[in-house]
C-alpha cells in the first residue's frame, strides 16, 4: 500500500479500520525529510505494512512529528 490503505481488525463484534503505510513509503518520506539515518533504521525496525499507531510510537521515540510526516505522505492528520 503505497500511500496507505485501510486494513480491518475485528474484535468483540466491532470492525476497526486501521490506516497502514508500506515500510518503503515511510523510508522514502524520511529520505525526503533529509533523514537518511532514520530511513535506514525504519527499514530495519518497522514491519511491512506498518499501522499508524506503531508508526506514531516509532516516530515519537525518534523525535519526529506525525503531522509533518503525514503532510509529506500526502495526507492530512
Amino acid at each position: 500500500m503505497r500511500h496507505g490503505g485501510v486494513g480491518q481488525t475485528q474484535g468483540r463484534g466491532l470492525v476497526i479500520a486501521m490506516q497502514q503505510y508500506s515500510r518503503q513509503h515511510v523510508v522514502d518520506v524520511l529520505h525526503t525529510l533529509r533523514r537518511p539515518d532514520l530511513a535506514d533504521e525504519a527499514s530495519r525496525d518497522l514491519p511491512d505494512p506498518v499501522d499508524v499507531d506503531r508508526l506514531v510510537r516509532w516516530m515519537t521515540q525518534h523525535g519526529l512529528s506525525y503531522d509533518e510526516m503525514v503532510s509529506r505522505m500526502g495526507g492530512s492528520p
